[in-house]
């Protein structure tokens, strides 16, 4: 799972840490939703997290080794989101993935030797550096500061302590990234004072502390983005109670006390007059993570390896002979529906569009797929299972519900998936999505769906060659929300001629406003045969910056980046992660592909009109399907290809171990681009895996090309089809 990489931001970024001492979650989630923190609540939800502490002592030192609060339903602790972590720990914990490692006493002093000039401005006793115990927590910084004026009794507390932190910023011409703690001490009682007529400290004092805090932030944050980009830390180290179950204020172990407020995000730098492209790119992602000095860094989409124009003829392999392969691993079954209401401007998949009224037709094509999977289950040994099903196009949705129940009865009858017993995936398109045809979805177990938006903007949808407008993509997804799937994911595309950040982000905060447990935001790829290439149309220039405003919006809204093109909403378990090119898979119908070990299979590849209806006509008039006549067999070096593919693209990275395993070498000895890559800042090698960098995971469709053997190639080439996309 590809996190924060804190190897990227410590470095790269100014840091911030925020720590609004005493805040309580319920106030701070209450105030979020009615608007009281606007300037917080540009910077995504809050997340009800567990407190490392119950009072600001014990909670800071546990925060300044690495402990920050925890999400209050992590119940592992390997799950945790680890932005720091100690190499002296103990206890033999492996390193964390993305986590920034220190073997000082704190992550703060570990940042000053990394060149941080650091800083600490306290609020608090515990650092006021008037007694032994106030001056502990100021000595893991470079410069620390306290004064009266910042104190808990002072109303104006925090426009002192921002007033202060500005002066500091300005006054620093070190040159050096700056990591800067602020201990807020405004909520901390007593808090009566921001109340008119009270002289008690209350929830209502809490509130209003809270809010005068907010009203503060702005200016701070806008001092940091004066300085570079800047990642930002903000939480409470423990809440207060005020009389509930008899219990008054903190230091105490109560559910109000230990439940606390947290949120990371990423204020961007503004650029200075002068500042040329590579400056800014080095604020973005460091000197040596350069990669707007690739002049085409969009080559190839691979999410499979390898390609299916890499597939030939077979002499006629006998898939009864196979299946004993799929006894005691994850299966997948993909059932692949190739009709649409129109093609889109982009599309060169294996679909057939404007045949919703052949109803006949796609009668005939549901009941040929029975057919092959009646004999493919007659020829499955005892014992195969499938761990997870997807519907795809194609629009699935396109056939009428009495051919779309059918599709689930074959699933049901002839594969023994059940209702409930397995993650269900459905493609759909707005002009398809019916409040009828997701209850029957949901009636038949579906948990996830996908819908292609890929804009809410109706200029864009145009020059997209899409035919449904914002609005019915609006209802579209509001029925889905109403009827309740496990996950929900919306599809968006950038670098659409004349797209810019601004449309770009207004389509996706209408995305993010339905709280879809996952997106994929896909560069737009202009293929030979679309209606795009034929007119002539091609990807705007601007779409890398496009990628890095829709990455960091979606980073700021909660959503983990899992490769290029996904990010889900706080790891999401409910999403099916069975991407086409992972594992075994067996598809039914005409168009999909399936692997069952080293050998792929399909009919043969094709995407123009008349090549998709005359396989179609050819797919139902087939007799034999227990034959594989068009595929690859392969071989181990293309089977460590697709291996480091899948894993490096799509996965947490590659585990060395692992691949030692399956393949008796090392990952960096099959494939010396692995050092090359680590050596530009693409990739890690450390901790015994192997992984994509930020800048590496924006370059994945650059990168990954390189692991195309020349073989793989050759046979592209000698297919008479375009050797990219699909």
């Amino acid at each position: 799972m590809y996190k924060t990489d804190m190897g990227i931001i410590a470095g790269s970024y100014n840091i911030l840490f925020v720590c609004i001492d005493s805040l309580r979650f319920d106030v701070a989630s209450e105030e979020e939703s009615n608007g009281g923190t606007p300037v917080l609540n540009r910077y995504g939800r809050w997340r009800k997290c567990q407190a490392p502490g119950n009072f600001t002592y014990s909670s800071h030192q546990a925060m300044f080794a690495g402990f920050l609060p925890i999400d209050i339903e992590i119940k592992d602790m390997k799950k945790r989101e680890t932005l720091f972590f100690s190499e002296d720990i103990g206890m033999g914990r492996k390193a964390p993935e993305g986590a920034f490692l220190f073997s000082r006493p704190t992550w703060v002093q570990e940042l000053e030797d990394n060149g941080y000039e650091t800083y600490c401005i306290g609020g608090l006793s515990f650092f006021d550096k008037r007694t032994a115990l106030g001056s502990v927590m100021p000595s893991y910084f470079k410069h620390s500061y306290w004064n009266p004026s910042f104190g808990c009794k002072v109303r104006n507390s925090t426009k002192n302590q921002v007033d202060f932190a500005l002066k500091k910023l300005s006054d620093d011409t070190s040159g050096n990234k700056i990591m800067m703690y602020i201990n807020i001490s405004a909520i901390h009682y007593p808090n009566y004072f921001y109340t008119e007529d009270s002289k008690k400290d209350s929830v209502e004092a809490h509130r209003l502390a809270l809010r005068y805090v907010d009203s503060q932030l702005e200016r701070l944050f806008e001092g940091f983005a004066k300085k570079g980009d800047t990642f930002v830390i903000c939480c409470s180290d423990h809440g207060t109670c005020y009389g509930e179950d008899g219990v008054w204020f903190h230091g105490v172990n109560h559910p109000i006390v230990n439940t606390v407020p947290y949120k990371h995000f990423i204020i961007k730098g503004i650029k200075k007059e002068g500042q040329d492209m590579e400056t800014r790119q080095s604020t973005e992602e460091s000197n040596k993570y350069k990669i707007n000095n690739i002049k085409e860094p969009y080559i190839q989409y691979m999410y499979s390896y390898p390609h299916k124009t890499a597939y030939h003829s077979l002499s006629g392999i006998n898939l009864g002979d196979e299946f004993v392969k799929l006894k005691g691993c994850k299966n997948s079954l993909y059932f692949h529906i190739p009709f649409c209401q129109y093609k889109c401007g982009y599309c060169n998949l294996f679909s057939v569009a404007g045949i919703e009224s052949k109803v006949s037709f796609m009668e005939e094509y549901v009941y040929t797929m029975e057919r092959q999977a009646g004999q493919i289950a007659d020829a499955m040994p005892d014992g195969v299972s499938f761990s997870d099903m997807a519907l795809g196009g194609g629009t699935p949705l396109l056939l009428p519900e009495h051919l779309l129940e059918r599709v689930f009865v074959i699933a049901r009858d002839y594969f023994g998936i059940k209702n409930g017993t397995v993650p269900v995936a459905v493609e759909t398109s707005p002009n398809q999505t019916t409040e009828s045809k997701l209850v029957l979805l949901k009636d038949n177990g579906v948990t996830r769906i996908s819908i292609g938006v890929q804009s809410f903007n109706n200029i864009e949808l145009k020059k997209l060659h899409r035919f449904h407008s914002p609005e019915r993509a609006t209802e579209a997804i509001k029925a889905i929300k109403n009827t309740g799937f496990e996950c929900l994911n919306i599809d968006i595309i950038y670098g659409i001629p004349g797209q810019t950040e601004d449309t770009l982000l207004k389509s996706l905060e209408q995305a993010v406003s339905f709280a879809p447990e996952e997106l994929f935001v896909y560069p737009l790829y202009v293929k030979k045969g679309t209606y795009l290439y034929e007119k002539g149309i091609e990807r705007s220039q601007n779409a890398m910056e496009l990628y890095k405003t829709a990455r960091d919006f979606l980073f700021l809204h909660g959503y983990l980046q899992v490769s290029m093109r996904r990010f889900v909403k706080d790891n999401n378990s409910g999403s099916n992660n069975a991407l086409c090119g992972f594992g075994n898979t067996i598809s039914i119908g005409c168009g999909g592909r399936s692997y069952i070990g080293n050998l792929h299979y399909c009919t043969p590849y094709t995407t123009d009109s008349k090549g998709c209806i005359d396989r179609l006509s050819a797919y139902i008039k087939q007799k034999d399907f227990l034959t594989a006549g068009h595929g690859y067999i392969l071989p181990e070096d293309e089977q460590k290809r697709r291996y480091a593919v899948r894993h490096i693209l799509f996965g947490s990275g590659i585990m060395c171990e692992d691949y030692r395993k399956h393949f008796g070498k090392e990952a960096e000895e099959d494939f010396p681009v692995i050092k090359e890559w680590s050596s530009k800042g693409y990739a890690y090698i450390k901790n015994g895996f192997i992984t994509l960098t930020e800048a590496g995971l924006a370059l994945s469709d650059y990168l990954g090309p390189c692991f195309i053997s020349e073989e793989v190639r050759k046979r592209m080439d000698s297919s008479s089809l375009e050797n990219g996309g699909g």
